[in-house]
């Protein structure tokens, strides 16, 4: 059998040669794609592969750069790259194998898998985690806030216990999405227990060996031979610098590294799979998931289900420090775009999109936009609108007319000029968002509807403005800790000036180790580059912490007063 399995792999990868050195169904390709890739890599860089596939076999492959600019060791097929979140499509994949195996449910809760769980508020189901519905948090910024270094070693036990420490969740299971690294990392586990094998055994004996993805690997501890490794990179001033760490040993979520070769292997049981597993298929192609208000979302078991200039498109992208990767999968046209690369850069997407346009552009509908146009308003009609309105996740936007010109104001005092373009609808031309006033039937102005990158946030007007008494801001000083973690936060009231003084972690990775506070209703703050917090109170009315309520994927993190 053995045997069997070593000619069938020297066939593969012989075909997938010979098919790659054939000419291609699309002339110019390889000339092009050349082309695009000395315009965004130089040769002595980091760089990274690409490869496109289609039903029929390779239509391109190429490797570009450096992996290792120490040693001056270039990439090829052979190189592996950490995928980072594209990995999320292999646990999924893994979790419907076990599904139609009969070996677990979809719809039963966590905890039947993992009962060292804390009890949630509300049941948390396998299949709320694979579609980023659970509301458990995103353990990246769990470890920020509480004020782990992102430097020191991170094992899945860790992950897990991160998770069972902090009892949290960001809102009821299915009501939203909201990405989240430690959903994946739950998945990952529940294989292990479901399994009885280790999730990198698991990976390896069920899905990367029957692929013929022979170089594929879950990273759980430091290779003993790290020849293959690409190291990754970012860009700076003088040149390039080592970024890449190999200390986070969690995985679920991401931690897979694998070469062009084994993408295309992988790609290639997408587009004609030879390991069964229809439930996956059939349900990266369009959205499937159904929240509780009945809209559909487009993330879909580890992928994106969504349209891209008129075709479908499947994809996932992914990005730790130094790598980046991007799967792209057009069901209609039956092609696969892979990319993996180490060095941190915002362009391999277009440089995919650049390919893809290349393959089949002829059969992409390009949307015309619509420029806004600014008409003229009636001051009057527009004072109705002035006031404060509260937006879902705490913070107040102010809309006052000055000298006839209507302005929103941001928490800080900054504000945007607004421009009419109907009745009670404004637009801004500084950035791309737009604001609609809803008019009760007394002429009132109740809420308002804030239109930003896609998503309609409702707010309603704030009716009575509560200041915030001198002693209450002495009393407030202290020092405060997120339920469940271990990390302190200070508040210091000094020169009128409130600031919350944060864990080192904040300014190591993201440059800022304190935050001023601004009032804006009751309690209520503003803290910079944090969004709001609400303060809580005890039965006497005394402040005993506050909540942070947005944090991108961590929200409503509660605070006690020490």
């Amino acid at each position: 059998m053995k045997t069997l399995k070593i000619h069938l792999t020297i066939f593969t990868c012989f075909f997938l040669t010979l098919f790659a050195a054939m000419s291609s169904p699309h002339k110019g390709l390889d000339a092009k794609v050349d082309s695009l890739l000395r315009a965004h890599y130089g040769a002595e860089g980091p760089g990274g592969a690409i490869a496109v596939i289609s039903s029929e076999g390779v239509v391109l492959k190429k490797s570009f750069g450096m992996m290792n600019l120490e040693k001056n060791l270039k990439v090829n097929e052979h190189t592996l790259f950490d995928i980072a979140s594209v990995a999320k499509q292999f646990t999924s994949f893994a979790i419907l194998m076990l599904e139609q195996k009969g070996q677990l449910d979809l719809d039963v809760d966590i905890r039947r898998y993992i009962p060292e769980l804390s009890p949630y508020d509300h049941e948390v189901t396998v299949r709320h985690l694979m579609h980023h519905t659970s509301g458990v948090p995103s353990t990246d910024v769990l470890r920020l806030i509480a004020g782990l270094s992102l430097d020191e070693t991170w094992t899945q036990q860790q992950e897990i216990e991160i998770l069972r420490s902090y009892p949290h969740l960001n809102f009821p299971p299915n009501s939203e999405y909201l990405y989240s690294n430690g959903g994946y990392s739950l998945l990952a586990t529940i294989i292990e227990r479901v399994t009885g094998q280790r999730f990198d055994d698991f990976m390896q004996q069920q899905i990367f060996a029957p692929m013929n993805m022979n170089s594929s690997l879950v990273l759980t501890e430091l290779p003993a031979d790290s020849t293959l490794f690409a190291v990754g990179y970012k860009k700076e001033e003088n040149g390039y610098l080592p970024f890449s760490s190999m200390n986070d040993f969690s995985y679920g979520g991401g931690n897979i590294y694998a070469s062009i070769d084994d993408m295309i292997q992988w790609s290639g049981n997408i587009l004609n799979p030879t390991l069964q597993n229809p439930a996956f298929f059939d349900r990266i192609q369009e959205p499937q998931h159904i929240l509780e208000n009945g809209d559909t979302i487009i993330y879909t078991n580890g992928f994106y289900a969504r349209t891209y200039k008129g075709l479908l498109m499947t994809d996932h992208s992914g990005g730790v420090p130094g790598f980046r990767s991007l799967l792209m999968y057009f069901p209609s046209e039956q092609t696969i775009i892979v990319y993996l690369g180490n060095v941190e850069n915002n362009t391999f997407r277009s440089l995919c999109n650049a390919i893809a346009e290349m393959m089949f552009g002829e059969k992409f509908v390009e949307k015309p936009v619509a420029q806004r146009v600014a008409v003229e308003y009636d001051v009057e009609e527009v004072k109705r609108l002035e006031g404060n309105y509260r937006l879902p996740d705490g913070m107040e936007l102010g809309f006052q007319l000055d000298k006839d010109t209507f302005w929103v104001v941001v928490p800080g005092g900054e504000r945007f000029q607004l421009f009419a373009e109907r009745e009670n609808h404004f637009f801004l031309k500084a950035f791309d968002a737009q604001c609609t006033f809803i008019i009760t039937k007394d002429g009132v102005a109740d809420n308002m509807i804030w239109h930003q990158g896609g998503s309609d946030h409702e707010a309603r007007r704030v009716t009575e403005a509560v200041p915030f008494m001198e002693e209450e801001k002495v009393f407030l000083t202290g020092t405060y800790k997120p339920e469940g973690l271990d990390a302190q936060y200070r508040i210091v009231y000094d020169n009128d000036i409130l600031t919350l003084y944060l864990p080192e972690t904040f300014s190591k990775y993201l440059g800022f180790g304190k935050s001023e506070m601004s009032h804006i209703n009751g309690d209520s703050f503003y803290l910079q580059w944090l969004g709001v917090i609400e303060l809580t109170r005890d039965e006497k009315g005394r402040i005993d912490g506050f909540v942070l309520l947005n944090l991108g994927r961590l929200r409503n993190v509660p605070f006690a007063r020490i």
